[in-house]
């Protein structure tokens, strides 16, 4: 009997987290180029892509569930997810770091316009748009390098969380009668 060559564990993390952070980046294209006429419109694509990354991360589980036989243990499923959600993040600061720097560095002066226009439409007074404009300078320092490696922690930490009740979700230990079967003592 031959051995096939097993698989490693790290191959599905490693594609999944590759077409997660993709997608995230085009996603992020998308929303930046096309949404950000309208801060309504920017916040539900925000809302979108970002269920979609779940979505992503909630699949690499299944995946790696299936790829141990339909039976895992959280810590067995988690590891993938973990592994997806660093390089999905890291994906997420190299094209803002990119975007915003090189691409379009005006991004958040253009869309403090726009939502200030938008604002004046739907006839806010100066003290609701000045606290809605407010957020734009937080916004600004977070997506410098420094705030940029900042959010990069506190969202792994924050999609962990997602990982782990996912994971917990998919887990499944395999019935000891199945133990016993698959190898017997001698």
């Amino acid at each position: 009997m031959t051995n096939l060559p097993q698989k490693s564990k790290y191959a599905i993390p490693l594609r999944f987290g590759l077409i997660t952070g993709l997608l995230y980046a085009v996603l992020l294209f998308f929303r930046y180029r096309f949404f950000a006429s309208n801060p309504i419109q920017f916040g539900l694509s925000a809302l979108v892509t970002y269920t979609l990354i779940l979505l992503m991360y909630l699949l690499t589980g299944i995946a790696r569930k299936k790829e141990l036989g339909g039976y895992g243990e959280p810590r067995e499923i988690f590891q993938s997810i973990f592994i997806v959600i660093l390089i999905t993040e890291l994906a997420y600061i190299i094209f803002n770091l990119v975007y915003l720097r090189f691409v379009d560095p005006a991004f958040w002066e253009n869309l403090k316009t726009t939502s200030i226009s938008y604002y004046q439409s739907l006839n806010m007074t100066s003290e609701q748009m000045e606290q809605r404009i407010k957020s734009f300078k937080d916004v600004d320092q977070q997506t410098k390098p420094m705030g940029l490696l900042k959010g990069y922690g506190f969202s792994v930490i924050i999609d962990s969380l997602f990982g782990l009740i996912f994971a917990a979700i998919l887990r499944k230990k395999k019935p000891a009668s199945l133990d016993i079967l698959e190898k017997p003592k001698s």
